[in-house]
């Protein structure tokens, strides 16, 4: 799947399905783009060895080689990727009672090509992608401490279900689990 678009703003771009020959620059723009959100503050050395366990390229290398894993990039014209989503199909959410969905893992876009429209149509093609495999719902969590995504999400048609929490070197980052009907 290859299609092109042209953001609000002019700029093109085309979205097409990652390959592992991707993984180095899903790694590098994952990298900035969760320490542009999660590390305002500073780095200590837990944030470091979080970031570069959970967005090396040894761990896109690896995610990009499962065959339920499924990620679609958007890149400029010249081979730039600005954004990328990773999904997974028949998640079961973090919250009891809830009919499993397709997770959106990651959606991470570039600071600077944020405002450009990349996000909204990386979720439009997710939509698409979960449909096609008879999911009814896409859902993800969000950190609490990110506004812009929340905000985001809200616009996108995405609902607050409850509160969870990601967990890494004995540190509770309270986040929400947000989901959107297909």
């Amino acid at each position: 799947m290859a299609c092109a678009g042209r953001s609000e703003r002019g700029l093109s771009w085309t979205l097409r399905v990652a390959t592992p020959a991707d993984a180095l620059r899903l790694s590098v723009l994952a990298t900035q783009v969760w320490l542009d959100t999660y590390c305002a503050e500073g780095v200590d050395d837990s944030l470091a060895r979080e970031v570069r366990h959970s967005c090396g390229p040894e761990a896109f290398d690896a995610r990009l080689q499962e065959p339920l894993r499924h990620h679609l990039l958007a890149e400029r014209d010249g081979g730039f990727v600005q954004a990328f989503v990773e999904l997974l199909p028949d998640q079961a959410l973090p919250l009891a009672g809830l009919e499993p969905g397709a997770e959106v893992v990651r959606l991470y876009v570039q600071p600077s090509a944020q405002g450009h429209g990349l996000g909204g149509r990386l979720l439009s093609a997710a939509g698409d992608w979960a449909r096609a495999r008879a999911q009814r719902s896409l859902w993800l969590t969000v950190w609490t401490g990110n506004a812009r995504a929340r905000r985001f999400y809200a616009g996108q048609g995405f609902h607050d279900l409850g509160a969870t929490h990601f967990e890494f070197e004995g540190r509770r980052y309270a986040n929400q689990v947000l989901q959107r009907g297909l």
